[in-house]
């Protein structure tokens, strides 16, 4: 069970009550009747002991270096990371940590930092030149068969189906654009190749 971050105060009374008593389980019940919550470890109780013989201090003496320092995603690798996808905002995270010689996981940390987003393009239909006249036929054929006979749009067999081009088929979802604007980008999708239904 993860335990909360001791205070500079209760660090403080746990130091007094272990020279009192120079016992760690007397310091853990002194600490549960004062504060009312779980005390610290006893690995947390010899840390607090410790740090006071050697710093003479029970607070952080290294607050501002505390920790692991951050390597990869200093203000300097974040302008690499950004001038990279200004240039070609269509790499991927891998490509761009390739590039850049950053880990996968540090360049998605700075693209979050800068607020950048994955934008996906829309698939539009490419048209043709006659596209917009057979358009039309079809919808004069349609309307004809309509006044023929009322029932004709009840005739027609919809069903679900799958098209297999001869063509490669753009896949939207591998192309992504990175920036911390939507460009609309869109792409036009030929549609008429020669292909099987199934």
């Amino acid at each position: 069970m993860a335990r909360n971050q001791v205070s500079s105060e209760e660090r403080k009374f746990v130091l007094k009550c272990y020279w009192k008593t120079e016992n760690t389980i007397e310091v853990q019940r002194r600490f549960r009747r004062e504060f009312a919550r779980p005390p610290p470890m006893r690995q947390t109780i010899a840390r607090i002991k410790e740090k006071f013989e050697a710093d003479g201090t029970v607070q952080n003496v290294n607050k501002k270096h505390s920790g692991r320092p951050r390597t990869s995603t200093n203000p300097g690798k974040e302008e690499q990371v950004q001038e990279t996808l200004f240039r070609s905002p269509q790499k991927s995270f891998r490509q761009t940590a390739r590039e850049t010689h950053i880990s996968k996981d540090s360049v998605h940390r700075i693209m979050k930092r800068l607020h950048w987003k994955c934008y996906i393009p829309t698939l539009i239909h490419a048209l043709n030149e006659d596209d917009p006249d057979r358009r039309v036929e079809f919808c004069e054929w349609y309307l004809a068969k309509c006044a023929e006979d009322a029932g004709f749009p009840h005739k027609i067999l919809w069903s679900d189906e799958a098209t297999f081009k001869l063509n490669s088929t753009i896949n939207r979802h591998n192309c992504t654009y990175w920036g911390p604007i939507n460009p609309h980008v869109t792409l036009e999708h030929h549609v008429n190749f020669p292909g099987v239904n199934v």
